[in-house]
C-alpha cells in the first residue's frame, strides 16, 4: 500500500507542489481592472490541479487559489505574453466571485454541464456586451471574458460600477 502511495503523484503526472503569492506586477495588473475589490494578499497560485482530470491547459479558480499544471506554472504572469495575462484575469474574476461568496465551483459545474449536454451548442463564455447591463447579470464565465477584455482595453470597465 505504501508503495502506491509513493507512486500515486507519477501516476497523476503530479509534480512537486508548489504555491506563491501574488507578485507585485500581478496585482498592478489586476487593478487596472478590479481596482480594490479583490483581497490580493489572500490569493495563491498552485502548481497542482484542482481535479485528477484537469487537462492541462486548463486553468482553474473554484475555491480563492488559481490551480495550473506545472507546465503553465509561472513566476509572475505581468511578465508573460498577452494570452498568459488575459487568461491570468480571467481566472482572478473567478477569485472576485469567490471572495464575494459566489459558489464558483457549483456554478461553474452547471454551466460546463449545460456546454456538453447541448452537444457543444450553449457556449459559457459567449457574451454580448451590452451598455447600461450590470456586470452581475452575466454568468461567471461570461464575467470572466468581460474582465480579461476590459484588460484588453477592448470594452469600457463595467467591474468597478456594479
Amino acid at each position: 500500500m505504501w508503495i502506491f502511495t509513493l507512486k500515486l503523484p507519477q501516476l497523476l503526472r503530479l509534480k512537486k507542489f508548489q504555491y506563491r503569492m501574488l507578485t507585485q506586477g500581478e496585482i498592478e495588473m489586476c487593478r487596472t481592472v478590479f481596482g480594490s475589490l479583490i483581497q490580493y494578499q489572500k490569493v495563491k497560485i498552485v502548481n497542482q490541479p484542482y481535479l485528477p482530470w484537469q487537462p492541462n491547459n486548463m486553468f482553474m479558480a473554484p475555491e480563492g487559489y488559481i490551480h495550473i499544471r506545472d507546465l503553465h506554472f509561472k513566476k509572475d504572469y505581468s511578465k508573460e505574453n498577452i494570452i498568459y495575462r488575459g487568461i491570468f484575469i480571467h481566472e482572478m474574476t473567478h477569485i472576485l466571485q469567490y471572495q464575494k461568496n459566489i459558489n464558483v465551483l457549483l456554478q461553474g459545474a452547471l454551466l460546463q454541464f449545460a456546454h456538453y449536454f447541448s452537444f457543444g451548442l450553449y457556449n459559457p463564455y459567449k457574451y454580448i456586451f451590452t451598455k447600461g447591463k450590470r456586470f452581475s447579470s452575466y454568468n461567471i464565465e461570461q464575467q470572466g471574458d468581460i474582465a480579461r477584455d476590459i484588460y484588453l482595453k477592448k470594452i469600457p470597465n463595467i467591474i468597478l460600477y456594479d
